[in-house]
């Protein structure tokens, strides 16, 4: 498994290293200021000015139809990354934390397994199935992404969600709580965006 890590705009502390880095325009910037040193750099460049030296660049026109980081997404399946671990995406504008959310069905579209990493929240997705390594207490919320989602499976969890089919008109998934070091997921006809916090 090649594993990855693509750095974004917006300001983090946790993060674990990674054997390859990709930063997304500004996310160059946060990545040098906790001494990251990306092995690759994507986007307009709007907010660096410039192409810095010593590093590759892919750069696109600004005026553009997608996010510099959904360019660092398919750079990172054009690098054979199977795992990415997605940091700076949480914060700052809520469209652009919202359309970061889809940068985890268009990596697992690309065969990555993604998750985006918070400094208290980790955001998984998945269609299918998902086992998650955590600690008991944590907390675990499961929102239906793009429409209802069932759970056919569950386990792990202290409120009973399996056979639960969740829509885009409640909060039943919210706020669950794990009673197990790991929880395992099988859902069907839907998708979720699975959010674990400290």
């Amino acid at each position: 498994m090649k594993r990855g890590a693509l750095i974004l705009s917006q300001p983090f502390e946790r993060y674990s290293p990674a054997p390859f880095v990709i930063a997304a325009d500004a996310g160059y910037l946060r990545a040098l200021e906790k001494g990251i040193h990306p092995d690759l750099l994507v986007g307009d460049l709007d907010s660096l000015g410039r192409a810095p030296e010593g590093v590759e660049v892919v750069t696109v026109p600004v005026e553009k139809d997608f996010s510099d980081g959904e360019l660092g997404v398919r750079q990172a399946a054009l690098c054979n990354l199977s795992a990415l671990d997605i940091y700076g995406a949480i914060g700052g504008r809520p469209d652009h934390f919202l359309y970061n959310l889809h940068l985890l069905k268009l990596a697992s579209d690309l065969g990555i397994r993604a998750v985006i990493r918070g400094d208290r929240t980790d955001i998984y997705y998945t269609e299918n199935t998902l086992l998650l390594d955590v600690a008991v207490g944590d907390t675990l919320s499961l929102v239906p992404f793009g429409g209802d989602a069932h759970i056919l499976q569950a386990t792990g969890l202290y409120y009973p969600a399996e056979g639960v089919t969740l829509t885009s008109k409640d909060t039943l998934g919210l706020s669950n709580r794990c009673v197990a070091p790991c929880v395992f997921l099988r859902v069907e006809g839907g998708v979720l965006a699975v959010h674990t916090s400290k």
